[in-house]
């Protein structure tokens, strides 16, 4: 397809078409697991992922386990589902990444370059071990594709305090050995979902660049989800990237996820820390009504605590920036004035470039 053709089919400037389609582009994280249906929305997501491909997205973090519902067996057996899925039924558009080499393959054929990661570290639970984890699990899910993983999502777990917990009591003993094996294995590090304490000492003992897959300012609105300045600054310090989040609730007060409205997060983290630390993570659901409805009938992890309002998880839909608005975001930063190698960064190099120095 022409530049010309792509900017009339993105709705964004020739300018804006040629430098997104030459951009890698990383999408850090599609919450692709739905516990309710499992297995049975193939059809949908069927339709997910070329939506990506047709956005110039070149590589897609998939959820495939998380805290909710975290037992080793049901990480396991989605697991198992979800790479046939990619590997027999999108063959034609999609690779599975296990390796790093296989996202440069995956562009070179004109395919979308998949990987796993964990919302939550639950499924390395420990079952009948005396430690209340099992370290051995890292690498075993990491050679199925899990390349990233949350320490923790919202509520404390196993290794660390979410970040909707009253307290901030920091890494557990096996938190702390986990953050370790983490790092020897290269599975990459993200510190979204996770207390503030429990994320500053993580960083410190992981020793490589870390990230917060789709998180974003707290200064730019203050719910319990975003990070704080100090959070921002550490993650580069690492050489790290924070992915900037399109889910309405963490957005703005408005669940407004529009591109104009992201668009005000990514340059308040440019300025902060400058664009090379700054990447794209919307979140984005195929099933936004089931996703809604999910986080509403599970209070132990979305339900505010005492001291805290509603925070956006009451209302009717929550609003979902979607991957066909990623030219958009190319096209805003322009706008604003960033060179074309601080948006190639964004857009996808800075993740790129830390998956290339973490991933063993």
């Amino acid at each position: 397809m022409s530049v010309s053709e792509l900017a009339r089919k993105w709705g964004v400037s020739e300018k804006a078409a040629r430098l997104h389609s030459e951009s890698f582009v990383w999408e850090c994280c599609i919450s692709w697991i739905s516990m309710e249906i499992m297995h049975s929305d193939r059809q949908k997501k069927k339709e997910c992922l070329p939506r990506y491909l047709a956005s110039g997205a070149n590589y897609v973090s998939l959820t495939a386990a998380g805290d909710s519902g975290g037992l080793v067996s049901t990480a396991v057996h989605y697991l198992a589902g979800e790479r046939r899925f990619i590997k027999e039924t999108m063959a034609d558009t999609c690779i599975l990444v296990e390796r790093f080499e296989d996202i440069e393959r995956a562009r070179k054929e004109g395919k979308l370059a998949v990987g796993f990661h964990f919302q939550g570290c639950n499924p390395m639970h420990g079952g009948l071990r005396e430690e209340p984890g099992d370290l051995n699990l890292v690498q075993f899910y990491y050679d199925l594709g899990v390349k990233q993983a949350l320490l923790a999502h919202n509520r404390r777990n196993i290794s660390a305090d979410g970040c909707h917990e009253d307290g901030d009591a920091g890494l557990s003993t096996f938190g702390q050995k986990l953050v370790k094996e983490m790092s020897r294995v290269g599975m990459m590090l993200d510190c979204t979902h996770t207390g503030e304490r429990s994320t500053m000492e993580a960083m410190e003992i992981y020793g490589q660049p870390v990230i917060f897959s789709h998180s974003n300012p707290k200064r730019m609105f203050n719910h319990p989800r975003n990070i704080t300045d100090a959070q921002i600054k550490a993650c580069a310090e690492t050489g790290g990237v924070i992915g900037v989040c399109g889910w309405g609730p963490i957005v703005n007060a408005s669940n407004d996820a529009s591109p104009e409205e992201v668009m005000k997060h990514i340059d308040y983290m440019v300025q902060l820390v400058g664009p090379e630390h700054v990447g794209i993570g919307l979140d984005y659901v195929y099933q936004p009504e089931l996703t809604t409805q999910r986080m509403q009938r599970q209070p132990e992890y979305y339900a505010p605590t005492k001291n805290m309002g509603s925070y956006g998880y009451d209302v009717a839909l929550m609003d979902f920036m979607p991957p066909e608005d990623l030219p958009m975001l190319t096209e805003l930063m322009l706008k604003k004035g960033y060179s074309d190698d601080a948006i190639r960064g964004i857009l996808g190099g800075n993740f790129l470039r830390v998956a290339k120095q973490v991933w063993k």
